[in-house]
């Protein structure tokens, strides 16, 4: 599934709709001060009086990055050896151009969002989702083109995504009265209309009260992505702009890549965007939410986390970027990586190989205030012997999908929690200087995304943005909170065959016991002696459809529900 992707340039579509491309963030300037959005002035002067300086500094080359918080002072001096993806220096009118382009707003509405993995969708059947809190329907037309409509149809707002689409004309028919819609929204068939007189039915099918919204969409990197506004201009202004994506994706060719891991994993997370998008910004929990599954918290490297040159190699006036020093793994010496985030979704994880680098990266999409969709791929361009990169090719996408989920459930089990106590403590999280206690330096990457989340740019996020009434979640079940099948399986062919394959398995193996227990207690009604070689082998049959039984149902709860115990 491996496609080269074009090379794309967020600064292509910030020139619409209010924004502008010119200029970058503040950055190597003593004189900028970033303060919270929030400040107690009681407390502050406190606080600037003790040892505490509140104040975090990196300086390394000509850069410096300078956030002032109240909370404990680290300096950081630790120097490192950059590489081609690291920062550079910043030229020396970006200041006074960031001052520019600070002053207005990111626009929440005009971006590419990932929403599906192409690969898995079908084709035959419409697909409901949510985007930004609104609801849509996907669906491929007559030219193979995906296409996104408002999830309603005109006549009695009936959710298309509950219709079927048309084998002849590849339209979406409306399951409540026939209505048929074409990719772009319009009417093409209303049966009542017709039976009343065919002209009636196209009149009504040209008035624009029969049509439906319909939004952009374009297929970037094997994701289908589309653009949350409709009209004419909307896809003018979307047709400018690629939607953000790996930087080592459009660099390396198919050979390069050796493995590929996670495969196009999806999963839909039960929690904030902001909370997600902060937590996969932030490596240094990965010891400890999961220790025994992607990281040791024992490790030697557990806590061995330096950042550095953060927003040093910005090239635009949104998101963040860093470089990182950590043991993935826990086991091997600590690596460099280069981390940055393009909003509104992209974090990359870029670690510089020679000759090729290699990549993971996610994407984060907000469906709703409380549920966000989460997308990972990753690209290993290390040389491997050519037998093993060929049975690595050849493994199924529910393997590396299994391990994914056990990972993802580390980071749940505490999240949904998290944002709970987060959001009904404060909606907006516009508190969070106060709200949170960042100690150290591996804390740097929340503080830069809280900065541009909260800040004049970000406005605490869409739904604030559009003036929403912003709702705190409520706490959900364990079980919905870790439900891998409704987040992740139903929606992914590879993980759903694999569950019809084990529980088709379990099915078999209990046929196969019965008849084994039948054949057992007909020996011995027979007169089989008990300690014979036929009811020896059928015992041991038994047993081991048992054993297989058992593993098979354990496998089962991989792909539908499965606790995870951080207590071990």
């Amino acid at each position: 599934m491996f496609q080269k992707g074009p090379v794309r340039s967020r600064d292509q579509g910030t020139a619409f709709m209010g924004q502008s491309t010119a200029g970058l963030r503040k950055l190597c300037c003593s004189t900028f001060n970033c303060r919270p959005r929030r400040r107690l002035p009681s407390i502050a002067p406190i606080l600037r009086r003790s040892s505490i300086a509140c104040r975090f500094r990196n300086q390394l080359d000509q850069g410096l990055w300078q956030a002032e918080r109240d909370v404990p002072d680290v300096q950081l001096l630790n120097q490192i050896t950059l590489n081609t993806y690291a920062s550079t220096p910043s030229p020396a009118n970006a200041p006074q151009k960031a001052a520019e382009v600070e002053q207005e707003k990111f626009n929440w509405r005009a971006q590419w969002y990932p929403i599906a993995v192409v690969g898995d969708l079908d084709p035959s059947r419409p697909h409901a989702t949510k985007l930004l809190g609104d609801d849509f329907v996907l669906m491929r037309d007559a030219d193979h083109v995906w296409r996104c409509l408002e999830d309603k149809c005109s006549h009695r707002l009936a959710p298309l995504s509950q219709g079927r689409i048309e084998p002849s004309d590849s339209t979406v028919m409306c399951s409540y009265h026939g209505w048929r819609f074409n990719g772009q929204g319009h009417a093409v068939s209303i049966p009542q209309a017709y039976f009343q007189n065919p002209a009636a039915e196209e009149a009504a099918c040209n008035s624009k009260r029969s049509c439906v919204k319909a939004f952009p969409t374009t297929v970037c990197e094997g994701l289908l992505f589309v653009w949350p506004m409709s009209g004419p201009e909307a896809f003018i202004h979307s047709a400018a702009v690629q939607p953000a994506g790996s930087q080592v994706f459009a660099q390396v060719s198919p050979e390069d890549v050796t493995v590929q891991h996670t495969m196009y994993f999806q999963r839909d997370f039960p929690v904030p965007y902001d909370i997600v998008v902060e937590n996969i910004g932030d490596q240094s929990h990965v010891p400890f939410a999961h220790h025994g599954v992607a990281g040791n918290r024992t490790s030697n490297w557990a806590n061995h986390f330096k950042l550095s040159a953060v927003n040093r190699d910005l090239k635009r006036v949104d998101g963040y970027t860093y470089d990182l020093e950590w043991s993935p793994s826990g086991f091997k010496a600590p690596s460099l990586q280069h981390v940055s985030f393009t909003p509104p979704s992209l974090i990359e994880y870029v670690t510089p190989n020679e000759p090729k680098p290699s990549t993971v990266y996610f994407y984060i999409t907000p469906l709703d205030q409380h549920t966000c969709r989460v997308f990972s791929h990753a690209l290993v361009c290390d040389p491997l012997p050519k037998p093993v990169s060929w049975l690595l090719a050849k493994r199924p996408r529910w393997l590396d999908h299994l391990v994914l989920n056990q990972v993802f459930d580390g980071d749940m089990a505490y999240l949904h929690q998290t944002g709970v106590i987060a959001k009904n403590q404060d909606p907006s999280l516009d508190g969070w200087a106060c709200d949170y206690f960042l100690a150290s330096e591996a804390d740097r990457s929340v503080t830069a995304w809280r900065k541009w989340y909260h800040g004049a740019r970000g406005q605490g996020g869409p739904f604030k943005a559009e003036g929403a009434p912003l709702v705190a979640p409520t706490p959900l079940r364990r079980e919905d909170i870790l439900d891998r099948y409704t987040q992740h399986v139903k929606s992914c062919p590879s993980c759903s065959k694999a569950l019809r394959g084990v529980r088709a398995g379990q099915q078999g193996v209990q046929v196969a016991l019965a008849a084994l227990l039948l054949l057992l207690a007909a020996q011995l009604g027979q007169g089989t002696p008990v300690l014979s070689w036929n009811t020896a082998v059928a015992c041991l049959g038994a047993v081991g459809a048992l054993a297989i039984q058992a593993g098979l149902a354990s496998l089962e709860r991989k792909f539908t529900y499965e606790n995870y115990d951080h207590a071990k």
